[in-house]
């Protein structure tokens, strides 16, 4: 059954390949570009292993999935893409060694946007588009997509363990009556968005390749852009403001969605996470404003500093908010002024904060999620009021409604596992050469599934200078980032295979 599954997945990935191929095709016609035939034979390859591993699933007398194989199946799919994503770029001479096409294709896939490339603007349509859709396919994720539109391929099998392992959060909440149907909606929802967001794209200075790539990277919160400058490169207030409210909108649960168009406002109205994302947003906007109004009189900001400063209350404006919701929808877009690491040590801890917290569960953002913050809030809320009052019982409550202990261990457990994982990152990252500041805010930044770090991996630079070692160390991190570590972690524990 295991087979089965990967080779319908990598029969994914060759259609998306073949897509690619006929855009560069169409770009060979017209502007004699040649990286169509490194699709077409990436395509092939992908296709016959697909087909290979699909075949010797459907001879395989096991028919469902255990809980256990849910893991190592959402796991090992993502390397595998990576693995022949990485092909093109190979073939196509975009980089000459595995460890950048590895390192780029996990970026592309776990939608983080850390990027090698320092010459994006040379690149032929093909390869842009690869990088493109590369995000869009992981924002919801592959194996979500089977659940909603191939159902018979996991027949019999967990599909809420299979969901839940690619799409992890607090809880799996079913919006229809079967997890088929529920991942269906999503991604229809994910589609209207992204065609949505497109035509806003197009209707402004951008043409029609880049609205679709574009629209792809935003909706999947990944920021891979077409150029170098990002959305910057645009120079466009109208541009900024559309590209805000998309990465807004992808870093809300996309079950809200459906209530929205169900007309369930209650339920809207009471969801306590999005109350803190939308109020976060508007706190960070709100603190990066009063930093760039009070800076020219802080000691702290030097005149070198303030160069790089917006001028004009409306681009102070355009730059807080636009840094913020980049941020907290863990997308990694720059603007005009995207160059945080030149405007002091003043705006780089707000910004560290929230590329940690990230959006919310059920969205295509990164980050730990709204919710957990809310919980551990809460959860220290609840132990110092049992502290005081020794004799009572409290609980923790999310949107009305009680949050159950073995759900408060996870998150607890959750927080105290990312402190270790950061721990251990930072030691491995300065052992392979990295300074100790980078080195932690390239994990933060590669774990949250964000893109820029700082230094020469800020948003002025790539990762395109640090050792290999670090490029592998921080690909694993992009996958266990994106799959909230459990599912990952898992496969690691010598007792989760001799589980019954």
């Amino acid at each position: 059954m295991k087979s089965k599954l990967f080779g319908v997945l990598l029969l994914i990935e060759a259609a998306a390949l073949l897509l690619t191929a006929a855009v560069a095709l169409y770009y060979q016609r017209v502007a004699g570009e040649t990286d169509a035939r490194c699709f077409m034979l990436t395509a092939a390859i992908t296709g016959a292993v697909g087909l290979l591993l699909y075949n010797i699933g459907s001879m395989s007398k096991r028919g469902t999935l255990q809980i256990r194989d849910t893991f190592f199946v959402v796991a090992l799919s993502w390397v595998l893409f990576s693995i022949f994503g990485m092909l093109p770029f190979l073939m196509n001479g975009t980089v000459d060694n595995v460890t950048d096409a590895f390192f780029e294709t996990m970026s592309g896939f776990s939608t983080t946007g850390a990027t090698i490339l320092n010459n994006i603007d040379q690149q032929p349509h093909g390869i842009l588009f690869w990088r493109s859709i590369t995000q869009w396919m992981g924002g919801l994720g592959v194996v979500v997509f089977t659940l909603a539109f191939l159902p018979s391929v996991a027949k019999g099998s967990k599909k809420a363990s299979l969901f839940a392992a690619e799409a992890p959060g607090l809880s799996v909440e079913k919006l229809a009556p079967t997890m088929g149907a529920t991942s269906r909606l999503l991604w229809i929802i994910y589609i209207a968005l992204t065609v949505l967001c497109a035509i806003a794209y197009a209707v402004g200075p951008m043409n029609r390749f880049d609205a679709i790539c574009h629209a792809m990277t935003t909706i999947a919160t990944g920021g891979f852009s077409t150029h170098q400058a990002s959305i910057g490169y645009f120079g466009s207030n109208y541009i900024e403001f559309v590209c805000v409210l998309f990465m807004l909108l992808s870093g809300i649960n996309f079950a809200m969605y459906h209530f929205l168009f169900n007309g369930r406002f209650d339920v809207i109205k009471r969801n306590e996470e999005l109350r803190w994302y939308l109020l976060s947003i508007l706190f960070f906007t709100v603190l990066f404003l009063l930093r760039f109004f009070f800076a020219p009189r802080l000691d702290v900001i030097t005149d070198e500093q303030l160069v790089s400063h917006p001028k004009t209350e409306l681009d102070r404006i355009r730059t807080s908010l636009f840094h913020v919701v980049a941020l907290l929808s863990n997308t990694g877009f720059q603007g005009t002024n995207y160059n945080y690491d030149s405007w002091g040590r003043l705006f780089l801890i707000p910004t560290v904060v929230m590329m940690v917290v990230g959006g919310c569960a059920g969205s295509t953002s990164g980050g730990i999620k709204m919710v957990r913050v809310i919980v551990l809030f809460k959860y220290i809320k609840k132990t110092v009021n049992e502290m005081i009052h020794s004799s009572s019982m409290y609980t923790v409550k999310i949107s009305g409604q009680i949050v159950e202990d073995l759900s408060l261990k996870r998150v607890m457990s959750f927080f105290s596992l990312f402190l270790i994982v950061f721990m251990a990152n930072v030691v491995g990252l300065s052992a392979a050469g990295m300074s100790l500041e980078e080195g932690a805010i390239s994990f933060l930044t590669c774990f949250s599934n964000y893109g820029p770090g700082t230094g020469i991996t800020g948003p002025s630079g790539t990762f395109d200078a640090i050792p290999d070692a670090a490029k592998w160390l921080l690909s694993f991190d992009m996958m266990v980032g994106r799959l909230e570590i459990y599912t990952v972690l898992l496969l690691f524990m010598p007792s989760f295979w001799r589980a019954k």
